[in-house]
């Protein structure tokens, strides 16, 4: 997925257009996504899980979603 031309900005009054003005108009761009594989996800959640007094296994969520955001970042 590569950046694709989405707006452009006018930095002297902040607006924004869907099409070129020319002068001082700045093309603004999409960022490719910082995917995870499911092999990942799955690792992760792996790591943020515990049994608990049942024998069940549990997801620790919030640490799930931290680690879920800090591999991502990585990439």
């Amino acid at each position: 997925m590569n950046n694709e031309l989405v707006a452009w900005y006018n930095a002297d009054d902040s607006s924004l257009s869907f099409k070129n003005h020319g002068g001082g108009w700045q093309p603004l761009y999409t960022h490719p996504a910082k995917t995870l594989t499911d092999e990942e996800i799955e690792e992760i959640a792996m790591q943020c899980s515990y049994m608990d007094g049942y024998g069940h296994s549990q997801l620790k969520e919030y640490d799930f979603a931290r680690a879920i955001l800090r591999k991502a970042s990585e990439k």
